[in-house]
């Protein structure tokens, strides 16, 4: 599918919150559950993937018979669907939250996740910075983590990428599994191993984004703003760091940037190379296979093949086309009228961009390090297993995007008539080319040198994985 047609393997941040609120009836939460389950079995390309029919055919049957009896407002019927969605186990299905009448006061704690714990990200309230939170308002700190993963997709069984959605979108998110409050109980242990409990009051929106660059995590400061390619040098090492926090960016421009970027790199004789992805939730595709040719050395491939279970677009009349200039039918006519018919729907092995996946003749000739963490996912993803492939030092976190299997071809919002609720949802399946065939399935790019995230770390704000690669060009 050409770059042109701005077919995106999309990672869309969910809207933080807009205004507007509904009651429904039973009727209406049952027309609006029938319209996505009809979407999702009759075009969703990955649903029995990771969660078996039979799985499915008893979530269904749970939700018709019980579940439904228990929703009488968006919110409620946002919360059920999400639970029902994440059985997908697809990071490009994202329910977007509902319309409320008024923005609640939140939670206000900046938190962050290691080893499935929360901890404190700042030293706000009198809260030291790496405290752990034991409970908030009694319930465990573990179970509340636990009780918000259903609203992070993620592909497959990946954790990382809804542990860092998590910790961004905290209090919206505690707010939809717990409801509003005005003040908050919060346990928590301090890093000298004091137990202690503070009441927090809530806090709106806008004072808790204020907030923000406050973080001692490194997500909070360094080139977190930069939305383009950003490259700075690290003199004392020969060394080059470029930051490439989205591929989602206009491609004739991107392109234009990386090829100055590249004769600074040559004009600078450095001799490595350190690429940051850890903040990139993807874009076009072809962003992130022209950054690839800049420092493979020999020819690579993406996918093994693409797929559908469609030639039709279920449930159209809901539905907002995102892809310029095609409709889903002249989609389907395009790209696999002629495609191989399998059992499930029909599969094509051609690759548009096969041409373009050479070494650029003005590639890096040095050391290439890349640092990749849970929020890379999508086409950030994709570029993350070209150089696994290559056998390019990855070091940081498992990604967010599948090794084997994604989604993100020919995405469609559909708005669910009666609550208003949008559902994103891609409708081409995307088998990825990956030469480790031992990596376990559900799994994201796995590092080849493991850098977590320690507390001391959060505490000293330190850049452990940076500082690990640094260590390793050191050592040369």
């Amino acid at each position: 599918m050409k770059s042109k047609i701005k077919i995106l393997f999309i990672a869309i941040l969910l809207p933080l919150i807009t205004l507007g609120q509904k009651r429904l009836t039973n009727e209406q939460v049952l027309e609006d559950y029938k319209i996505l389950k009809n979407v999702l079995t009759k075009g969703h390309p990955n649903l029995y993937e990771y969660t078996c029919k039979s799985e499915w055919d008893s979530l269904f049957t749970d939700f018709e018979e019980n579940k439904i009896t228990t929703i009488y407002n968006s919110n409620d019927f946002y919360k059920s669907i999400t639970e029902l969605t994440n059985y997908v186990r697809d990071g490009h299905l994202i329910v977007m939250r509902p319309q409320l009448d008024s923005v609640p006061n939140l939670f206000p704690l900046w938190l962050k996740i290691i080893n499935k714990k929360l901890y404190t990200d700042s030293d706000d309230f009198d809260i030291p910075v790496g405290s752990e939170i034991i409970s908030i308002d009694g319930v465990n700190a573990m179970e509340i983590r636990d009780r918000l993963m259903k609203y992070a997709p993620s592909d497959g069984s990946n954790e990382t990428k809804k542990d860092r959605q998590i910790e961004m979108e905290f209090g919206i998110l505690h707010f939809y599994e717990f409801g509003a409050k005005s003040a908050y109980q919060v346990e928590y242990k301090t890093p000298s191993n004091e137990v202690m409990i503070n009441i927090i009051e809530s806090q709106s929106f806008e004072s808790i984004g204020k907030r923000f660059t406050k973080r001692n995590s490194i997500i909070a400061r360094k080139t977190l703003s930069e939305k383009g390619p950003y490259l700075y040098f690290i003199d004392s090492l020969n060394t080059a760091v470029l930051t490439l926090n989205t591929f989602n960016l206009d491609i004739e421009r991107f392109q234009g940037a990386l090829v100055d970027i590249f004769k600074e790199i040559k004009r600078k004789k450095a001799k490595n190379l350190i690429i940051d992805v850890r903040q990139n939730e993807g874009g076009y595709p072809l962003n992130a296979i022209i950054t690839f040719t800049y420092i493979t050395s020999a020819p690579f491939k993406q996918q093994v093949s693409s797929s559908v279970v469609t030639n039709n677009l279920p449930e159209e009349q809901y539905s907002q086309n995102l892809v310029y200039g095609y409709t889903y039918d002249t989609f389907f006519e395009k790209y696999y009228k002629n495609a191989e018919q399998t059992e499930n729907g029909w599969k094509s092995t051609t690759d548009e961009n096969e041409l373009l996946m050479i070494p650029n003749r003005k590639k890096f000739e040095g050391k290439v390090y890349v640092l990749i963490g849970g929020k890379t996912f999508s086409a950030g993803s994709s570029f993350a297993l070209f150089c696994k492939n290559e056998g390019i030092t990855l070091v940081g976190e498992e990604t967010g995007g599948g090794y084997y299997i994604q989604t993100g071809g020919y995405p469609i919002i559909y708005t669910l008539p009666n609550s208003k609720i949008k559902v994103l949802i891609s409708f081409v399946k995307i088998s990825r080319y990956g030469k480790d065939q031992t990596i376990e399935k559900g799994s994201g790019i796995v590092p080849d040198i493991e850098i977590p995230l320690k507390i001391k770390d959060l505490i000293d704000r330190n850049d452990s994985q940076l500082d690990y690669a640094l260590k390793l060009i050191n050592k040369k």
